[in-house]
C-alpha cells in the first residue's frame, strides 16, 4: 500500500522515526480538522465550537487516535474523515501520506488538498495550508526555560533546494538538558550558506529573547570564534568542548604512532578525579609532544580548561557533557533522511519538521525521563548552580 511504500523509503521497520510519523499523522489530522471548523464557523455565526471527540482510525502504520472538533448544533464533520462505515483504503492513505511528503511544500500541499474536491475556495485552502505550517513555527518560537544544566550545540551541514538551485546551508541545532535532567531540542536555525560566527550570535540572540537566561555548561565543537560568542552571551557558564573532536583532530595532525599515544593518555586523563589534576596531566602530555607539533600543541594547550570543563561535575554526569555526541546522534538520523531523499532537502522547512518529527519521538521513547545518572546526580546539579550564580552576582 502507499503508506507501507513511503514508510519503506523514508524509515525501516525498526526505523525509531516509525512511531513519530504516526503521532505527525495524528497530529496533521487534528490541525487538519481544526482549520475545516474553523472556516465552517465563519460561515455559520449561529454555530458554536464545542469541544471534541476522541476516535480511532485503522491505517497500516496502526490505530491512529484523533480528537475531532464538535459544534454545539452537531452539523459540522469534518470533511478529511473518510465517509461514516466506509473502510480506509489505499486512496486515503495515500492522502495521508501526501500530507506528510508535501505538506511543507506550497504548491504541492495546495495541489494534494484540491484533489480532495473538498468544498473550500483557494483562500479557504490557503488558510489550511498555513495552519498545518504554523505548528512548526510555534514549536520553534516557544518559550524556554529560564534555566538549563546544559546545552549541546552542532550545526548540521547539508544542501537544501532553494528555488532552482540546490545551495550549501547549515542548520544549527541546540539540544538542551533542563535543570529535572531531561533532554530535549531547545531550537533549529537553518542558514543557507557556510556555518559561521554571525549566524550562531542569532542563535543565542533568539535563546536568550526566548527565556533562557543562565546555563551551567555549554558544550561545542572547537569552531572559530565559537569560545568568544559562548563567553559573551553566557559569561558565567562552563564551555565544555567536544573531547571527541579533540582527539579527531589529534588524528590529523600528528602521525599515526604518535596519534595513538596521545590519545591513549587522553583516555587516561577523562578519569581524573578533579579539574586541576586533568589540567596538570593534560599539561605534562601537551609538553612531550611540543617540539615536533609545535603549533598544534600550543593551540590546544591554551584551551584545555575548555576541553576538561566536564571533570568539574559528579563522574556519572561525564559522560552525557564531555562530547557534542548527543546532537550529533540526532543529526544522523536526519542524515540518513537527506540520503534516502535524493542527496538534499527540497526545502527548509522539509529539514525543520524532519527534525522535529526525530525529535517527537525521542520524546516518546529515550527522552521520555530524565537521564537516570543525571537525575540521580540532579541535587549536586543544583547546588552547583546556586553556588555558581549566586556567587558570580555578589561579586559583580
Amino acid at each position: 500500500m502507499a503508506i507501507e511504500n513511503v514508510l519503506n523509503k523514508y524509515c525501516t521497520e525498526q526505523d525509531p522515526a516509525r512511531p513519530a510519523l504516526k503521532k505527525l499523522l495524528e497530529d496533521l489530522l487534528d490541525w487538519f480538522m481544526l482549520s475545516e471548523r474553523e472556516i465552517y464557523l465563519s460561515k455559520n455565526d449561529d454555530d458554536k465550537g464545542n469541544g471534541f471527540y476522541d476516535r480511532k482510525l485503522a491505517t497500516p502504520i496502526g490505530n491512529l487516535e484523533i480528537s475531532v472538533p464538535r459544534t454545539r448544533e452537531g452539523s459540522f464533520r469534518p470533511h478529511i474523515l473518510p465517509k461514516p462505515y466506509k473502510r480506509i483504503d489505499q486512496s486515503y492513505t495515500e492522502l495521508l501520506m501526501s500530507l506528510v511528503i508535501n505538506g511543507y511544500s506550497e504548491t504541492a500541499l495546495l495541489n494534494t488538498l484540491k484533489s480532495l474536491n473538498l468544498p473550500y475556495s483557494e483562500d479557504e485552502l490557503t488558510k489550511i495550508k498555513n495552519n498545518l505550517k504554523n505548528e512548526l513555527d510555534l514549536f520553534k518560537q516557544r518559550e524556554l526555560p529560564q534555566e538549563a544544566f546544559a546545552l549541546i550545540i552542532d550545526a548540521y551541514h547539508c544542501e537544501i533546494k532553494d528555488s532552482s538551485k540546490v545551495k550549501k546551508a547549515a542548520c544549527y541545532i541546540i539540544l538542551g538538558i533542563d535543570m529535572d535532567g531531561k533532554k530535549d531540542i531547545f531550537g533549529m536555525y537553518t542558514f543557507f550558506g557556510k556555518e559561521n560566527r554571525a549566524d550562531w550570535n542569532k542563535v543565542f540572540e533568539d535563546l536568550i529573547n526566548r527565556g533562557l537566561k543562565k546555563v551551567l555548561i555549554v558544550v561545542s565543537d572547537d569552531f572559530p570564534g565559537i569560545i568568544e560568542t559562548i563567553k559573551a552571551v553566557y559569561p558565567y557558564a562552563d564551555h565544555q568542548l567536544c573531547l571527541v573532536h579533540l582527539q579527531r583532530n589529534v588524528r590529523k595532525h600528528m602521525d599515526k604512532t604518535n596519534a595513538s599515544n596521545f590519545n591513549k593518555e587522553l583516555d587516561k586523563i577523562k578519569l581524573s578525579s578533579s579539574f586541576d589534576e586533568a589540567i596538570e596531566k593534560f599539561e605534562q602530555l601537551c609538553s612531550k609532544f611540543k617540539e615536533k607539533y609545535p603549533r598544534f600543541i600550543n593551540s590546544i594547550s591554551q584551551k584545555s580548561g575548555h576541553f576538561f570543563a566536564f571533570t568539574k561535575y559528579p563522574d556519572e554526569v561525564r559522560k552525557h557533557i564531555y562530547s557534542t555526541n548527543a546532537v550529533e546522534s540526532v543529526n544522523s538520523l536526519i542524515e540518513k533522511i537527506r540520503i534516502k531523499s535524493g542527496g538534499y532537502f527540497n526545502s527548509v522547512d522539509i529539514l525543520e519538521i524532519n527534525i522535529y518529527l526525530q525529535r517527537e519521538n525521542l520524546k516518546q521513547t529515550k527522552w521520555k525521563k530524565p537521564a537516570p545518572m543525571i537525575k540521580a546526580h540532579i541535587y549536586d546539579i543544583h547546588q552547583l548552580f546556586q553556588l555558581r550564580y549566586f556567587t558570580q552576582t555578589q561579586n559583580s
